[in-house]
């Protein structure tokens, strides 16, 4: 388990440098969870500042979705394997969503209100990350987003759909999206359990390993059962994790993802 560090996001705040318009003003927004309405929907997420935020620096924000049937507390622990918390609280925040109904993709509707519901999460999405930047200072080109099962498949949603979305870290996900929709590239970090390589978790990794220009060919990676593979483009490193086991968050998931989003925002 990742201890944090005692490095602090390197996001620059040099010359030519513009964050978001919460830069440099006392924030507003609270540590904790926060609701509002929106489309018709009651919403809500939690927030998880860094322990020495400064309004003066430009932070990398990361959105954390639980699963299909789960909620907030999925991720918003301290302690064992799922503990972002830990992992990212000097370097980045953190806001935790909620799906409508507890389900990114609900599979006991009727499969013809499956795209509407997820444009009414991208309009979420998008209303946080607008609230977010307007009262805390984010670096916008170090936007990420994570998550588990249904949560790290719509988060493929998010990384094909919008622009802000530097890059992903899923396991055990599905396409959620038509292909012809996709109109990003993210980089992506993906992991299947031994025990759940599914066809169709096996064409979520390839289509995003295609979508960033790489080859079938890799070359193994850290933590070990991790491949790298060739050809990627330069900012669109694509990693596969396999893991011994079924469909869980491995114990090398929140390590390795806080590993694979620094590269990006520790290098600016």
């Amino acid at each position: 388990m990742g201890s944090g560090g005692s490095e602090s996001s390197s996001g620059s705040t040099g010359p030519g440098f513009v964050g978001s318009p919460g830069c440099g003003a006392p924030p507003t927004l609270r540590d904790g969870e926060h609701t509002f309405a929106l489309d018709g929907y009651d919403r809500r997420y939690v927030l998880r500042l860094p322990e020495n935020y400064d309004p003066d620096q430009a932070w990398p924000l990361i959105f954390a979705l639980h699963g299909n049937g789960g909620n907030t507390g999925y991720w918003d622990a301290v302690g064992g394997e799922r503990d972002i918390r830990t992992a990212f609280g000097q370097e980045a925040i953190i806001v935790i969503p909620e799906a409508i109904n507890n389900a990114w993709r609900d599979y006991g509707a009727e499969p013809e209100t499956w795209p509407m519901f997820m444009d009414l999460e991208l309009a979420y999405f998008d209303t946080i990350l607008d609230a977010v930047s307007n009262d805390l200072c984010i670096h916008p080109e170090h936007v990420f987003s994570m998550g588990f099962s249904g949560g790290g498949s719509y988060s493929g949603v998010l990384g094909c759909r919008r622009d802000y979305v530097r890059a992903i870290a899923v396991g055990g996900s599905v396409i959620y999206f038509d292909e012809e929709d996709c109109v990003e590239t993210p980089a992506a970090w993906i992991t299947i359990g031994d025990g759940e390589l599914t066809e169709g978790r096996e064409a979520f990794r390839d289509f995003f390993r295609d979508l960033a220009g790489c080859q079938p060919e890799s070359t193994p990676a850290e933590p070990e059962g991790c491949v790298a593979y060739e050809g990627c483009g330069l900012d669109t490193p694509v990693t596969f994790c396999g893991h011994p086991g079924d469909h869980v968050w491995p114990s090398i998931g929140t390590d390795a993802t806080r590993a694979f989003f620094r590269q990006f925002y520790l290098a600016d």
